[in-house]
């Protein structure tokens, strides 16, 4: 396989500081752009897929639409903290092979390929060492037909989730003896994988829930170690009068482990509320439930009088020991573990009447190729959703994101107080993650981007919520004519800082240069303080 370290010419030097462009204005804001990271584009260029390594940078990787060889070419780059281009690659490829998932785990990116469209070929993954560069190809034979909905890495091997005949299953491949091996204990009819998710100490924790319309359901939480040897399982009785939509666990930062998610009543696809609970397999444990009404911002969206008539609906309905009637389409997102507590990110959109009407379909939001990934529902995985107790018909026409919603909870998993932040005039052409936040130390912001502005609700140690706004930093003879809103992002990236990127078109003013206007690919980093 090929490596190149430059792009000819197509990479424009990171900034060593910002700060000489605005000494004055940096004394009165709390967040900064402290970093960018340029690259021309053609419009014929793939969109870049953005894998945040934390400490380590963020890996690029896309489909260069290019072949040597009869081999399809895949551009890999690595950008350290600062936004320095450390190197970039080119993998050359099987061009019948499709990317359907990728990962970050102790120095090395995973990509992982399907051959074919069909659920029973073949997969490829390939490892890439971010120091040495070094890559390794694996082969993983399929003697089933397995439909993978989560991709995780642990410390020598991988974990795919997902179903066989309508069945949850887990498989684990082991990258040393090169063997894979289904996990015992799954394989339950009726039944729905909500998560895999890997801990800090290399173990691993699955949800399944119980679809069927007997009285008492159950949520059934599994942790196993590395070679899939079941370490632990707690049965969690779900209200009868309440159905679990989704499931996310934390990942033993804290001793505890919490389970937390969205609910609703009977069939229902849209959300009443969310819940959390510890898990505690030596004792009965309950389920804390918070209809949306309990949460002081969660309402933010609605109209002013309507927000205090579904409040007073949701204490009179407490009271009585009533559900209040309120639902809404909400997806939850990201769950962030600290040592003081946990932090929930949902947002509430509303998906185009020629949407199906399910929260958690299947959709690639417009990126080339649609995939698996480990964070739950953040940052990539509602995209690759995919599970046969969904609809997963393929999307037309637009999603428009309302609402992101911040809830902070204690170390029990007890609702301590939540955050809010209007989402105004996002569409999305899928089902995709608009916002992120900071939940580190006494660090709290919640944001999202709106066309060429940053929009930030700061929280301060005292509770009080800071109003910021944010315009991309560029030198002084440079311009933002256009800045694509639908292919934006922004993700939290370590400790406090964010990471926002898409693509520009920029104009210089002076004078210069032969063609004055280029289109770009960029990163921003943004210190939140």
């Amino acid at each position: 396989m090929k490596k190149r370290f430059n792009i000819g010419g197509q990479s424009f030097a990171l900034w060593q500081t910002l700060v000489f462009s605005f000494l004055s204005w940096i004394s009165s804001a709390q967040s900064i752009q402290t970093a960018r990271y340029e690259l021309e584009q053609k419009n014929s260029d793939q969109e870049f897929i953005l894998v945040s390594m934390q400490a380590e940078g963020i890996a690029l990787i896309r489909d260069m639409e290019k072949y040597k060889d009869g081999k399809q070419l895949w551009q890999v780059i690595r950008v350290d903290t600062t936004l320095q281009e450390v190197w970039s690659m080119e993998l050359d490829i099987e061009n019948r092979l499709r990317l359907v998932g990728y990962e970050y785990k102790d120095n090395h990116i995973y990509l992982l390929f399907r051959s074919g469209e069909h659920e029973a070929s073949d997969l490829t993954l390939f490892t890439i060492h971010i120091g040495s560069q070094e890559i390794r190809r694996y082969t993983i034979k399929q003697e089933l037909s397995f439909k993978v909905t989560h991709f995780s890495a642990l410390a020598s091997s991988i974990a795919l989730g997902g179903y066989v005949s309508n069945e949850p299953a887990i498989l684990l491949y082991n990258l040393e003896n090169e063997k894979a091996k289904i996990v015992p204990g799954f394989f339950i009819s009726d039944t729905e994988l909500l998560d895999l998710r890997v801990n800090t100490n290399n173990t691993f924790n699955t949800i399944i829930t119980e679809r069927n319309n007997k009285q008492t359901k159950k949520l059934i939480l599994k942790t196993f170690d590395a070679s899939g040897a079941m370490l632990m399982e707690d049965i969690i009785e779900i209200d009868e009068k309440r159905t679990i939509l989704s499931g996310i666990t934390s990942t033993l930062i804290n001793d505890e482990l919490l389970l937390v998610g969205t609910w609703t009543v009977g069939n229902s696809k849209l959300a009443s509320g969310i819940y959390t609970t510890l898990i505690d397999p030596f004792s009965e444990q309950s389920i804390n439930y918070y209809d949306f009404g309990q949460l002081q911002h969660f309402l933010d969206y609605q109209k002013e009088k309507r927000i205090v008539k579904l409040k007073q609906r949701s204490v009179v309905a407490k009271k009585v020991g009533d559900i209040p009637d309120f639902k809404t389409y909400a997806i939850p997102m990201r769950l962030e573990e600290q040592p003081t507590g946990f932090a929930l990110l949902t947002e509430v959109y509303l998906p185009s009447t020629s949407l199906n009407t399910n929260p958690y379909w299947n959709t690639n939001y417009g990126l080339p190729y649609a995939g698996y990934s480990p964070y739950g529902y953040n940052p990539f995985m509602n995209r690759y959703y995919n599970t046969p107790y969904q609809f997963n018909s393929p999307q037309t026409g637009e999603t428009k994101m309302l609402h992101a919603s911040l809830s902070l909870f204690d170390l029990q998993g007890k609702l301590l107080s939540d955050y809010g932040l209007k989402l105004e005039d996002k569409k999305s052409s899928g089902l995709e993650q608009t916002s992120d936040f900071i939940f580190y130390g006494d660090h709290i912001a919640l944001a999202y981007k709106k066309e060429k502005e940053l929009i930030i609700n700061n929280t301060k140690s005292d509770g009080v919520v800071i109003p910021e706004t944010l315009v991309t930093q560029l030198e002084e003879t440079a311009i933002i004519r256009h800045d694509s809103n639908n292919n934006s992002l922004i993700r939290s990236w370590y400790k406090n800082i964010f990471f926002v990127s898409g693509y520009q078109n920029i104009k210089d003013k002076s004078g210069k240069t032969e063609d004055p206007t280029r289109f770009v690919f960029y990163i921003n980093k943004i210190e939140v303080h």
